[in-house]
């Protein structure tokens, strides 16, 4: 009898753990099914209307996206932001249900926190840091921002605090990312910033070349909102290009002067100047964000030339306007792209034609209006040497294609309001402001960040270039203070 009793508690016990163990393999098989990150699917036809190609997550989206964060000690993530946003902090408050916190959280760490929701290449960044990666697809953090963004503009968080202006006026050439993300910064340290910026709008490239469907405009526009909200002063249609410019600022009394004027004049091939319809990338997508009705391209072909994020924005928009056939031509093979994955990713779905690995060799014309492009499949001569110099044509492998519109899209170099900031102004490369560690030039009191000098990088680095040249003004100005 007592045996029996000790076999039945055995029994008892083992199905217990049983039914335990069967419990947690059908709770890891779950975990396993679901273990893709919330990523809404790209719309063409929202594409094709020039609205944001991509739904934002919904609340219940969020929730659960969030709750595959793992709550990292060290977060990666963060670490890998160039602007400081610190997505472990946002995720962890939509997790804990804290979404105005975590619009609070993005807005006050990044000024263009809702721009860089959109184009940020999180995949090159914080994603790729993501510590979950190690076992399933990393947290949706672009997603997440965008739905935190969104949440604190649809449920009105209060505004950014304004600057008391106490500590020094602070003139800033140019209002794209860098000089937006400087002038906050600045701001958050009671200076008294103005920013003078050419154009009608601040924004730089986000504002005129990124195309609506993938940046909406009120994105941008709840961007700049925040920053006049901290009392920073920007002054539109004021081009500072005269001789002297930066010089003469410093002399009406600015305690220092910040360059972040971009790259705005675009880079072009011999083969076809004088034809009418060959352009620069800069020109088209500009005419493409402000009217995309404006451009007639309905059955019509063209070619983009070059294999970058604004080659990609390009031929998309141009499929978007209504071309017929769009041809992507690089010299770059498919692996070597420099665009993102998710823009080549975007140019398959608008079933962009593909010439990589190729070069224009040849035109055909109608007296100054191209009609065709020949051209060469190449391999490198020096392997890993992205140049046109450092390409070998490969008999045989000619190619044809009629043309009823090029755009040059290969890259950008500052204008020449640069030579005219002051005149020992040192340059580098293509005419880039040089700047020590520091972002400082080599005239006292005038610092320079973001494109023009870096040479191109991202919405984000250049943001963060700003936030460090702010603290390297602040530094500079407490230490001439104390040496006075």
């Amino acid at each position: 009898m007592e045996c029996n009793i000790h076999e039945f508690l055995k029994r008892i016990i083992f199905g217990k753990i049983l039914k335990r163990i069967i419990l947690v393999l059908q709770t890891i098989d779950e975990l396993y099914l679901n273990a893709k990150g919330m990523k809404y699917p790209i719309d063409p036809v929202k594409i094709e209307q020039f609205k944001s190609m991509r739904e934002p997550l919904s609340l219940q989206a969020a929730i659960k996206e969030s709750n595959r964060c793992l709550l990292c000690f060290d977060a990666p993530c963060s670490a890998g932001c160039p602007a400081g946003t610190d997505p472990a902090k946002f995720i962890r408050q939509i997790k804990f249900y804290n979404y105005k916190g975590a619009a609070r959280t993005i807005r006050n760490n990044n000024i263009l926190g809702s721009v860089c929701a959109f184009v940020c290449p999180v995949e090159k960044l914080c994603e790729k840091e993501c510590s979950i990666k190690a076992l399933e697809d990393p947290i949706n953090i672009s997603g997440l921002q965008r739905f935190a963004s969104e949440y604190g503009k649809k449920f009105t968080i209060e505004p950014l605090d304004k600057s008391l202006k106490t500590k020094g006026r602070i003139a800033v050439i140019g209002g794209g990312p860098a000089g937006m993300g400087c002038a906050s910064a600045l701001a958050k340290r009671n200076y008294d910033v103005t920013i003078f910026e050419r154009e009608d709008n601040a924004g730089g490239v986000p504002r005129w070349n990124i195309p609506e469907f993938r940046l909406p405009g009120e994105a941008l526009a709840y961007d700049v909102k925040n920053l006049l909200s901290q009392g920073v002063e920007i002054k539109y249609k004021s081009a500072i290009n005269t001789n002297e410019a930066a010089i003469n600022l410093l002399a009406e009394g600015y305690d220092a002067v910040v360059l972040s004027s971009g790259l705005s004049v675009a880079f072009k091939l011999d083969l076809f100047d004088g034809f009418s319809n060959a352009v620069d990338y800069i020109s088209f997508l500009r005419q493409i964000k402000t009217d995309n009705k404006s451009i007639a391209l309905k059955d019509k072909n063209v070619a983009v030339i070059g294999g970058g994020s604004v080659a990609i924005d390009s031929a998309v928009s141009a499929k978007a306007a209504g071309a017929k056939k769009v041809y992507l031509v690089s010299l770059e093979h498919l692996d070597e792209l420099p665009a993102d994955r998710e823009e080549i990713n975007l140019a398959r779905i608008m079933n962009i034609i593909f010439k990589s690995g190729s070069q224009i060799t040849g035109i055909t014309a109608k007296e100054k209006t191209i009609t065709g492009l020949t051209g060469m499949e190449i391999d490198w001569i020096e392997p890993g040497k992205f140049t046109p110099r450092n390409a070998r044509r490969i008999s045989g492998t000619g190619f044809s294609i009629n043309i009823d519109l090029v755009v040059q899209a290969i890259g950008t170099k500052p204008g020449c309001e640069v030579v005219n900031f002051a005149k020992n102004l040192k340059t580098k490369g293509k005419g880039t402001v040089e700047v020590n560690e520091n972002f400082e030039t080599n005239i006292s009191g005038i610092f320079a960040c973001g494109d023009v000098s870096n040479g191109g990088a991202t919405v984000v680095q250049a943001v963060g270039e700003g936030k460090k040249t702010a603290e390297s003004i602040d530094n500079y100005l407490k230490n001439r203070r104390n040496n006075q």
